[in-house]
């Protein structure tokens, strides 16, 4: 069976939700705190205890001719009471094979962990597991707790096959005695041989194996030895027991045994959160895994993985976004073609962003840079509504306009974008002040050329030396503010052409803009036609760089950078526009400091906790200012040359 179509009204703090038309992998995403935990539950309360309801109701279609026939008809209704009958009389049929579920509904919650595995102890006990019956309920019971009977049914599978295999050749043996009274013989006179069709004894731990492999390459599952009394497998030659697996890899082993011990079929299988504690891979390796195991199933994730969701808009990716009065359908269809997806790729992420937070702010640089630990340690967890993005670098802010538009003016879902720059990120050209006020305050931009600008505190670096430095050396300079503020400032000064030239390239940059060569009227040249065309645009291009890279221009404006850039080493300023990277990695560099870059700016956090006056008062104000936005306000459109 599979789950075409849900209606749910007033499931706290959920108040309607809905969808149809769904496929065979269904990915329910979306924020913290909008419900969809308590959704999930829902569902699965639906199909534990299906009763018509025409307030909350669940559609499944028959994907096997058994539950057609079973049903007379293709789909049940639980808004129809014979029909939410039909369904329960299916779900909860007695006489289920353990090795052999079919139209049902497997569940698998977040805590996975594998608890307690008991050694399994070996009986006169030769029944094959995979032929008990077990209740129509068995998968809705703790995942945890079920895998210690996972473990135990393949010790006792193996050991059946053993005993089966051993009381074929029995019989093959008393047979050939009866036959003739004594030994049999061939023609030749060599005694007749006992054979074992192996397709008749298939091993049961292939499958097992097959997915170990497919999951935790180069690592082997190793055949049950009755001695170890558990699994164990085989890594660069070295035998291990199951458990030495990292939790990561426990999890998943966890998970795919007991869907192959159950091997489903035609059933719906739900997952919460399958990505959690995963590395991103894994959690892939997984899902693919799972997908390739039986038929005809039906596959529910309830995510936050924003690779789960992007991988799977060629299904249904439902966004389940917050309530709004008076209620309306919070099911949204996510689609590779949206609108929002292609507008996301100017910040260079996928949809599935918005699983992440109700309230995102873009930062520079990636996924595990310093500017996202710096931010995260400075803030200390006081924002927990604000989830920081890296998008790349600061070339995403170049195009304002659009992304201003498209993005930032947007509530995306009940998801609200907002954006924090280095100075050095804005384009020369563009007003600080009127980039906020154009995004309705969801970018700021520091006042300082970059994040390292704010490490150039004396005091605080004085303070963050005091563990590091010994009583023999308690005049040193680096624990004088002054003389910490000295050498920053001969730093500053050694590096000012280059600090120069970085304004000046980028100005002359902008205002040079990119070669454009592409002709109009190209089509239906020929070669020489195009050619033409091409050195026509080509000296159109070269006239208006030359005018736009006048060489008495580049002298005028690199003479008034290097002034002001002088006048700030006089007058203080200097911390905010020398680029305080650079200082910060060359007073690093040096033999005094001890600290390499990074190491330098964790202790540079954490000496400023507690200080009168924070360096990082300004980033603080601009991220309590985003935790208060009113997401509810509309920002107005505004054209942006």
């Amino acid at each position: 069976m599979r789950l075409i179509a849900f209606h749910a009204e007033n499931i706290q703090p959920v108040k309607l939700v809905e969808a149809d038309s769904l496929s065979d992998v269904v990915v329910l995403a979306g924020p913290n705190g909008v419900g969809k935990s308590r959704f999930l539950q829902w569902l699965l309360n639906q199909f534990q205890n299906p009763a018509s309801n025409a307030q909350n109701w669940i559609v499944v279609e028959a994907t096997s001719e058994a539950e057609r026939a079973e049903w007379g008809k293709a789909q049940l209704d639980t808004r129809n009471a014979q029909d939410a009958s039909r369904l329960q009389i299916t779900l909860q049929r007695g006489g289920r094979k353990r090795a052999d579920t079919k139209s049902s509904l497997l569940n698998f919650e977040s805590d996975r962990k594998i608890i307690n595995v008991q050694p399994y102890q070996f009986s006169w006990d030769y029944t094959d597991p995979f032929l008990e019956d077990v209740g129509w309920s068995y998968g809705f019971s703790t995942l945890s707790n079920r895998f210690n009977d996972t473990v135990h049914s393949i010790f006792r599978k193996v050991r059946s096959r053993r005993e089966n295999i051993s009381l074929h050749v029995e019989e093959q043996m008393r047979a050939q005695r009866q036959d003739i009274g004594s030994v049999p013989v061939e023609q030749d006179g060599t005694k007749k041989g006992i054979l074992i069709d192996p397709d008749k004894f298939p091993d049961p731990l292939v499958p097992f194996k097959e997915a170990f492999a497919r999951l935790l390459s180069p690592k082997q599952l190793e055949e049950p030895d009755p001695q170890k009394s558990q699994l164990f497998y085989e890594h660069e030659g070295q035998s291990f027991p199951i458990t030495a697996l990292s939790s990561g890899e426990r999890e998943v082993v966890n998970i795919v045994f007991d869907f192959l011990l159950r091997n489903p079929s035609d059933c719906i299988v739900v997952f919460d959160e399958p990505e959690l504690h995963l590395h991103p891979e894994l959690s892939y390796r997984l899902i693919q895994t799972l997908r390739t195991a039986g038929a005809h199933n039906q596959f529910i994730f309830c995510t936050h993985s924003a690779e789960i969701i992007s991988a799977s808009l060629d299904n249904s990716v439902i966004f389940i976004a917050p309530p709004k009065q008076p209620p309306i359908n919070q099911a949204i269809r996510v689609t590779e073609n949206d609108d929002t997806h292609q507008a996301l790729r100017l910040v260079g992420q996928s949809i599935g962003i918005v699983a992440l937070g109700k309230k995102i702010v873009l930062i520079e640089g990636r996924q595990g840079s310093l500017d996202k630990q710096t931010y995260g340690a400075m803030l200390r967890g006081r924002f927990p509504d604000l989830v920081l993005v890296p998008s790349g670098g600061k070339g995403f802010i170049q195009s304002f306009g659009s992304l201003n538009d498209l993005v930032l003016k947007k509530t995306i879902w009940g998801v609200s974008f907002f954006m924090l720059c280095d100075a050095d990120a804005v384009p020369p050209s563009r007003d600080l002040a009127r980039l906020t006020e154009l995004s309705g305050g969801r970018m700021q931009v520091l006042k300082r050329y970059h994040l390292e600008n704010y490490f150039l505190d004396s005091e605080v670096i004085a303070r963050m030396f005091e563990p590091f430095e010994t009583e023999a050396s308690e005049r040193s300079w680096l624990r004088d503010p002054a003389a910490i503020d000295e050498r920053l400032k001969t730093i500053a000064r050694e590096i000012l052409s280059y600090a120069a030239a970085l304004v000046v390239s980028a100005h002359f940059r902008e205002r040079a803009g990119n070669v454009d060569l592409m002709p109009k009227g190209s089509q239906g040249k020929t070669t020489d036609e195009l050619i033409a065309l091409f050195e026509v645009e080509a000296a159109s291009e070269r006239l208006r760089i030359n005018e736009a890279l006048f060489a008495d221009d580049i002298a005028v404006f690199t003479r008034q950078t290097m002034a002001d850039l002088e006048n700030s080493l006089a007058d203080g300023t200097w911390k905010n526009k020398v680029p305080g990277r650079p200082i910060l990695q060359i007073f690093c560099s040096t033999k005094h400091s001890g600290l390499d870059f990074g190491r330098f700016k964790n202790a540079f956090v954490k000496a400023a906790q507690g200080t009168a006056n924070s360096p990082f008062a300004e980033i603080e104000e601009i991220f309590a200012r985003f935790s208060e936005f009113d997401t509810a306000a509309v920002v107005q459109p505004v054209h942006v040359e």
